[in-house]
């Protein structure tokens, strides 16, 4: 949808005048503009600058162009201006009010056959005009397909600029026959709602294992003819469109007009303010934003606000009060005639799966840890003043220790008092800085808040088109997230995330680019890159297999790579091959045989985690590493010889820091073992998170051990289904300011470590604002887990004296830490 410019928007591009800003991606921007006054809206889309030097690009692109201005047709948005030689470079086409198909079916669900039949007519159309000027779109997809008032549009026409989902062995470009191909595999996705690309992110078509069931009976012989595996046996599209136009419908469903009718509404107020949309200014006549329809950065559940990926919230004054307004485009429906869109339920995660989904951000840098001796000056809380460069995640600071690193007298820049904001999508994963607040959302785009009020600073879509899906776990237990998105790592003014095949650094204020270089993609939920002083590491995925690379932070530029495991590597053993942590001194990564610790200057090996009495280079049974001051620590579980069916007890394991000797290990009370994942630890405690939606007899709980025996200091049950059929999820537990937080879906709860390693008093703290509990109907996961559809447990990030809390359905409330 339209969003505000921002401040180093311009304000024209060539012959026009910028009206909006319709996203950003990982090669430019996309504006709305017009011409000489004209009411005519154009999408206006620009080449970065860094980009644009690549001399290949500009030839490929001065080609698109030619072979563009000569492609016409009613069924297509047509490429009306453009400059390859401009900086930056630019294109403009004719602008589409209206959804995406894949937004639009997931609003209003499947199609019937007429629809289809309409769609498939339309577009084939628009591909047989492609086809006729001698060159193939490359992109067909439920992205490039967008739904206009009298037909669907083709847009994205990307030979220039995208490469081709199916290349042929004599020549590697994109064929008609390809085109069609996609097309069928469009339709089959309007036809069920599913796509045979949803448990992985490969772009190429499977002819033989395209499943045509829920396909209506009269459509399906001519997608399986689309659908050969010989392309020579596909028809064109021209033949196509006209198998496809008998029984064609001449309108689009009630629901998906519903949607173009917003698309419209919101161009003319734009285009009635005669000038450009400013942050803080809303369309004409808005005085309650009506509600959105779903965006074109992927799948919009009806009950979320939804936003374009892109979109930049204007700015309102913060408020903590309960029944805060959130800003333009963000806001619920108000305006009369608008209903309400109803909230979808969504189910609650057991405890094992809660652990895998927001384990949170690793993120990088190192910063005012202390060694495993007693306390010095307070963390913050001394006469010398501590400014925060390292984000804080999930896990806490760099060292993934789960405790943060920051006093209760650091608070984020500007804060004053507690706010409320919102991300539109439910959030999987986030970092928090000085300066902001940044998240991975479930349709693998990233969205900022700013740390002070809460108010929206950016949004971007990583460059890719999602094609509609959203994170899930696949049927056989593979995650998949859109563009391979890994957690955001906030580290001082920069944000850093690998999506769609390259390691992006942000600018944490505007969103502004400052560098990408290839990279690999999330292997698991928690997958993140780690800043080490002047570098970036990340995994790369390359032909000899996961390889953690090292890049400079100001440039991009590659110093140093090593290979983390073998390219033939069973699934079974495949694992978060990521940089994990770092003290300052060394970085920590997973590989093929375990964690190991290497010299972050040249990648040099220090040494490997193996367990006692256990070859150096064997695997401890880590599959994580959480430092510590001068140890490093894992859990693993040891077996214990109880044939009950709890026949493991939980061990965790201590290393030097550096070289990874092992140091022993600490044994927790067999009482506490089973279900248990260590979530935090400092100099005197670990915390525990406790339970097992499979086992009734593994209570629900946080427990506090102490660190040097393991002998339990407290336990605090959780209450996760507070009714029947309501699920009430829990954070994992971090430790602040010398005291251990987590939070539910209302309130936060607290409790001190006092210096001898007890505790103090529980104090529950309600969260105004807060979206409470959760429907958790029965849900059948035998298809897969999505995670969109999921009531994920809220994630905490201590700033300091201040403590964010995000919640699944986008919420966000800043507090202070109480106490």
């Amino acid at each position: 949808m339209l969003g505000p410019l921002r401040g180093d928007s311009p304000g024209t591009i060539g012959p026009y005048r910028i009206l909006a800003r319709l996203g950003a991606g990982a090669t430019g921007e996309v504006f709305l503009g017009d011409r000489g006054g004209s009411t005519t809206p154009v999408a206006v889309r620009t080449v970065r600058r860094d980009v644009a030097r690549d001399p290949a690009l500009r030839d490929r692109l001065r080609q698109g162009i030619t072979v563009a201005r000569s492609v016409t047709g009613p069924h297509l948005a047509p490429l009306l201006d453009a400059d390859a030689d401009a900086e930056p470079p630019w294109l403009a086409t004719a602008y589409v009010a209206g959804p995406t198909l894949s937004a639009a079916v997931r609003w209003a669900g499947a199609m019937g056959e007429a629809e289809l039949r309409m769609l498939g007519a339309g577009t084939a159309r628009a591909l047989a005009a492609v086809h006729a000027a001698g060159t193939a779109h490359g992109d067909v997809g439920p992205g490039s397909v967008v739904l206009a008032a009298d037909g669907p549009r083709l847009i994205g026409f990307g030979p220039a600029l995208l490469p081709p989902p199916e290349r042929v062995a004599d020549g590697g470009q994109a064929v008609p026959a390809s085109d069609v191909l996609r097309l069928a595999s469009v339709l089959r996705l309007a036809a069920t709602g599913r796509d045979e690309l949803a448990d992985g992110p490969a772009p190429a078509v499977d002819p033989a294992g395209t499943d045509l069931t829920g396909v209506p009976e009269a459509l399906r012989a001519v997608l399986e003819d689309c659908l050969a595996a010989d392309p020579a046996a596909r028809p064109t599209a021209a033949e196509l469109a006209e198998r496809l136009t008998p029984g064609a419908a001449d309108r689009w469903p009630g629901a998906v007009r519903g949607q173009i009718t917003e698309y419209e509404r919101e161009l003319a107020q734009v285009v009635a303010l005669d000038g450009p949309l400013l942050p803080g200014h809303p369309p004409a006549g808005d005085q309650a934003a009506p509600h959105r329809p779903p965006t074109a950065a992927g799948f919009v559940a009806p009950h979320r606000p939804p936003t374009a990926a892109g979109f930049v919230a204007p700015h309102r004054p913060p408020t903590a009060e309960p029944d805060f307004v959130p800003p333009l485009h963000l806001a619920p429906p108000e305006a009369p005639g608008v209903p309400a869109p109803p909230r979808r339920p969504r189910r609650a995660l057991g405890a094992a799966l809660a652990a895998l989904v927001l384990l949170g951000a690793a993120t990088g840098g190192y910063l005012a840890w202390r060694d495993d001796g007693p306390a010095g000056p307070a963390r913050g809380g001394g006469s010398r003043p501590v400014t925060i460069v390292a984000g804080v995640g999930e896990k806490g600071g760099p060292d993934a220790s789960g405790t943060v690193p920051y006093g209760r007298d650091v608070r984020p820049t500007g804060w004053k008092k507690s706010w409320k904001g919102r991300f539109s999508q439910p959030p999987l994963g986030c970092s928090a800085g000085r300066e902001a607040l940044v998240c991975r959302l479930v349709d693998g785009s990233y969205e900022a808040l700013s740390a002070a009020d809460g108010q929206q600073l950016w949004g971007m879509d990583a460059g890719l088109e999602t094609g509609g899906k959203e994170a899930h776990y696949g049927p056989n237990g593979a995650l998949f997230v859109p563009a391979g998105a890994t957690l955001p790592t906030v580290y001082d003014d920069t944000v850093l995330f690998v999506a769609g095949g390259s390691l992006q650094s942000v600018d944490i204020r505007t969103g502004k680019w400052n560098w990408e270089t290839r990279a690999g993609e999330a292997l698991a939920l928690e997958s993140a890159p780690v800043v080490v002083g002047d570098l970036v590491l990340a995994e790369a995925t390359r032909p000899d297999g996961p390889q953690l690379i090292a890049v400079d932070r100001g440039t991009g530029v590659e110093k140093w790579h090593l290979t983390l495991a073998g390219n033939d590597l069973p699934n079974a053993r495949k694992a978060n091959f990521w940089p994990v942590a770092t003290d300052g001194k060394a970085a920590y990564a997973i590989t093929e045989q375990g964690p190991k610790a290497f010299r972050p200057v040249d990648g040099k090996l220090l040494g490997s985690a193996g367990g006692e009495a256990e070859p150096a280079n064997s695997n401890s049974g880590c599959g994580d590493l959480r430092l510590r001051g001068a140890s490093a620590f894992c859990a693993t579980s040891v077996p214990n010889g109880d044939p009950s069916g709890f026949g493991e007890d939980m061990s965790v394991l201590r290393f030097t820091a550096g070289d990874l000797r092992a140091r022993g290990r600490v044994t927790v009370d067999a009482a506490l073992a089973a279900g248990a994942r260590l979530s935090a630890l400092d100099d005197r405690v670990m915390v525990l998170s406790r339970g097992d939606e499979y086992a009734t007899s593994v209570p629900d709980e946080i427990a506090v051990v102490r660190r040097a025996d393991g002998r339990t200091v407290g336990r605090f049950p959780l209450t996760l289904h507070p009714g029947k059929g309501m699920g009430n999820p829990v954070s994992a537990p971090l430790i602040v300011a010398d005291t251990v937080v987590w939070a539910d879906t209302s309130t936060l709860y607290t409790v001190a470590v006092r210096p001898d390693g007890t505790l103090g008093t529980l104090r529950k703290t309600p969260v105004r604002g807060a979206p409470g509990p959760g429907a958790t109907p029965d849900y059948d996961r035998a298809q897969g887990i999505q995670l969109g559809e999921e009531l994920l447990p809220p994630q905490v990030l201590p700033m300091g004296g201040v403590v964010h809390v995000v919640y699944d359905d986008g919420t966000v409330v800043s507090v202070p830490l109480p106490g």
